[in-house]
């Protein structure tokens, strides 16, 4: 046993190294991403040297909601040790605004939720961006050839569209041929709603099919930009928003506007077509809306968007619709919708960028989960009229069948990130994602902000936004975490780019290496049957821990950097 001991101390304390090996990222530059280089021939070992970490990050924001971002150079620095080779670069499109000058200064909206403090699409992230852009990143050949960097427009306001396109173009003529994608342009978010965002006149489908956005997504459709959008489904809770510390928000709680619901009643036979089985979870026998009907209650208007602007690329945040503020819609019926979407709207993508879905939804496996709570008797997504049955044993046994792939990464993937395995929802989101492979795309949802708590202590929290390098390498984890789960040709599309590559127009310039196909056999598999007494044991789980270091020293690109405490800032989106 103390050889066991002594030959693991190594790896006890290699606990602090880089999240990739040295191999990894001397394997991991763009030279293997353009089209005909001799080195874009050299397949990709997902499960060893390369590894299965997104080398896309489709949805990053390089600012804040306010106060001061990571020094662009540093950012970039973070990216390319992490084995980020293409990234978007968006702003947040809106900055916190004190009504009261004297208040504390605040950089993140849940620090301050109340409407003292409103969240406010400004072009003046955007702006800045952009000047980092063309003045460091553009002509560097240096970071060139390190990093693909994409620049878009985040500044667009949707609840009030009057002077989007008069800023559109300031931008655009300020910084001829910067941008080339557009968002994360917000049409519905319930996490804002402490700070006003339903203050204003929301999206309707009435001002859609009047043309009030004909002159932004007209011109994104034009221009053949990825746009992306944030719209949630709905929502069943507001436990992390709270709404009712400011006894002037309007906002009591998660429900839906009368008008709403009047509509969707007269409506109800889009619904019954669109929800199809699930019907009857959200409407009634005479086609009210019954009290779930929050969890959906924007996909209308999310369609009426799509309807309308066919031809846009794009891209709808978060895994489609999920937030914090809807915990509880049941994935068989998510799925379902995106199924919907996607049959009918060729030109829609979805992102699967945020830590929180990760834990929240699909790698937060607990071991006295149940897979009952998903059954047709007991989630509040059913009721006596739905007429679904729940297939519970197909999907544990696929979930049995993730996790054994999770063991296999589990020790590496906890020493950098968040997550505890993949959950019964995985086992069903996992089935869309082999279907709809070409219509997917990998983010982490950073937001790269810098505010010392002394100086933004807002009214709340008081730990300000400062972020650091453990950080990302905790929300990159977390967030490619399901890769590991896609089989080769899904895993060249999604993660290696080639959908990416597709969307932003430049197929003829960028493609994605082969996968060496490559698999990593169950841990019981690799030690062995033979071991049969004692003695033996310990030293053949020496040898393999000693092996084990090594791999993850010289070129597992499995080396991670431990992530500790729980004061770390997290996504401030």
């Amino acid at each position: 046993m103390w050889v066991l001991l002594l030959v693991g101390l190594p790896c006890v304390l290699g606990l602090n190294k880089p999240l990739l090996s040295e191999e990894t990222l001397a394997r991991r530059k763009l030279n293997r991403f353009i089209k005909d280089d001799p080195e874009n021939s050299m397949c990709w070992e997902r499960h060893g040297a390369d590894g299965w970490m997104s080398v896309i990050d489709t949805h990053n924001h390089f600012r804040p909601f306010y106060g001061p971002s990571v020094p662009f150079f540093t950012y970039l620095d973070w990216m390319i040790n992490h084995g980020i080779l293409f990234s978007t670069i968006f702003g947040i499109g809106q900055k916190l605004v004190k009504a009261n000058p004297a208040d504390p200064e605040c950089c993140y909206y849940l620090h301050c939720p109340n409407l003292n403090y409103t969240v406010v699409p400004n072009p003046e992230n955007d702006r800045l961006n952009a000047l980092e852009f063309t003045q460091h990143y553009q002509g560097n050949a240096t970071l060139e050839e390190k990093i693909h960097l994409t620049l878009s427009m985040t500044f667009p306001n949707l609840q009030q569209p009057q002077r989007i396109v008069s800023n559109f173009n300031n931008l655009e003529n300020s910084f001829p041929e910067a941008f080339t994608w557009a968002g994360e342009i917000n049409v519905f978010k319930h996490a804002l709603a402490s700070n006003g965002f339903f203050e204003q006149e929301r999206v309707t489908v009435s001002r859609i099919e009047k043309g009030e956005y004909d002159g932004l997504f007209g011109v994104l459709s034009d221009k053949s930009w990825p746009t992306t959008l944030h719209c949630d489904l709905g929502c069943d809770n507001y436990d992390k928003v709270p709404v009712n510390e400011d006894p002037t928000n309007r906002i009591s709680g998660c429900h839906v506007p009368a008008e709403e619901v009047r509509l969707a009643k007269i409506q109800h036979q889009w619904w019954k077509e669109t929800l199809g089985p699930f019907y009857y979870s959200f409407f009634d026998k005479t086609n009210n809306p019954r009290p779930t009907f929050s969890k959906v209650q924007h996909l209308k208007v999310w369609d009426a968007i799509l309807t309308k602007y066919p031809n846009m690329i794009t891209v709808w945040a978060h895994l489609g619709g999920l937030s914090k503020e809807l915990r509880d819609l049941h994935p068989h019926i998510h799925t379902h919708i995106l199924r919907v979407m996607f049959q009918k709207y060729p030109n829609l993508h979805i992102d699967l960028s945020w830590d929180v879905l990760a834990k929240q939804n699909l790698m937060n496996h607990k071991a006295d989960a149940n897979i009952d709570d998903l059954s047709h008797e007991n989630h509040v997504d059913f009721n006596e009229d739905t007429e679904f049955l729940f297939n519970s044993s197909d999907v544990d046994a696929l979930r049995k069948e993730l996790h054994e792939t999770w063991e296999i990464h589990e020790d590496l993937v906890q020493r950098s990130g968040s997550i505890t395995g993949p959950s019964y929802s995985m086992a069903v989101y996992l089935e869309l994602f082999h279907e709809f492979s070409d219509r997917f795309v990998t983010g982490t949802d950073f937001v790269a902000s810098f505010g010392q708590k002394e100086d933004y202590p807002g009214t709340k929290n008081g730990n300000g936004c400062v972020k650091d390098i453990p950080n990302h390498a905790r929300q990159l984890t977390d967030t490619s975490s399901i890769n590991m789960f896609l089989n080769d040709e899904v895993f060249k599309k999604i993660v290696l780019g080639e959908n990416f590559f597709r969307m932003i127009g430049q197929a003829d310039v960028f493609s994605a290496p082969p996968v060496c196909g490559d698999s990593m056999l169950p841990l019981e598999v690799i030690i062995g049957v033979s071991v049969g007494v004692g003695v033996l044991l310990v030293l053949v789980a020496a040898l393999l821990l000693v092996l084990y270091c090594v791999k993850n020293k010289d070129g597992g690109g499995v080396n991670f950097t431990r992530v500790v405490g729980d004061n770390n800032a997290t996504t401030n989106v």
